[in-house]
């Protein structure tokens, strides 16, 4: 660093010529002109009263250094997470995912994804070589449509789905959903563009359809059941 040392030009802690900030005050250290091109260059913000620095990684996401403490965003599910932590806390992704250099997708054409996807819902997610999303939508749709058939199994022969109706059209139209949304995103992810459920709100919405169920189960289906 040649206008400033080897030591940190805000606290004075040492710094490595090739830091991208402080390890003692998380200040920046911008880097010179000579960067390679495509290198993580610190933006520096305001957001109120304090000046805050954020430094987009290789993988994804990035690494942003307020005043008084610094965090991490995933690159999987964008959680906000504090620097001490090796994993999200959301999905599990490790730290040092966001340093990785990003592979280059495999070229798919977007009709022939979104066919994968009909045949089975991420299928073409993996096929685009994003094997989370594709594994998420794997299991989620094992899920519902495994469950609506178990739920016109136990009914044949008894005159319809009786007290298991709200349960039936519960399933019926998440596996629909999962269905209809992973081919529509497997198109938009072959063509370049945003996915329309991304994994963040996949979990979430995972995570809701779980408690709908349980209440639907509690509130209706079992009272129903034991009153006939």
């Amino acid at each position: 660093m040649s206008d400033r040392g080897d030591r940190c030009p805000k606290c004075g802690a040492l710094v490595t010529a090739d830091a991208e900030w402080c390890g003692q005050c998380y200040e920046p250290l911008r880097r010179a002109s000579t960067e390679p091109p495509g290198a993580p260059v610190p933006v520096v913000t305001k957001r109120g009263p304090r000046a805050t620095a954020t430094v987009d990684t290789p993988g994804g996401g990035g690494v942003e250094f307020a005043e008084t403490a610094a965090s991490w965003t995933c690159p999987v599910c964008a959680e906000v997470n504090p620097i001490e932590a090796s994993t999200c806390l959301v999905c599990g992704t490790a730290f040092a995912r966001l340093f990785a250099e990003p592979e280059a997708p495999p070229a798919v054409d977007p009709e022939r994804a979104a066919i994968w996807s009909l045949v089975l819902p991420g299928l073409g997610h993996w096929k685009l070589g994003r094997r989370a999303d594709a594994v998420a939508r794997f299991v989620l749709f094992g899920w519902t449509f495994g469950t609506l058939c178990v739920l016109i199994v136990s009914r044949l022969g008894k005159g319809g789905m009786g007290p298991t109706f709200a349960l039936f059209v519960l399933f019926a139209a998440s596996s629909a959903a999962v269905y209809g949304v992973s081919t529509l995103d497997a198109y938009r992810l072959a063509r370049g563009d945003d996915p329309v459920v991304s994994t963040r709100l996949l979990l979430w919405s995972s995570a809701g359809l779980v408690v709908l169920s349980m209440v639907v189960a509690t509130l209706v289906v079992l009272p129903a059941a034991r009153g006939g």
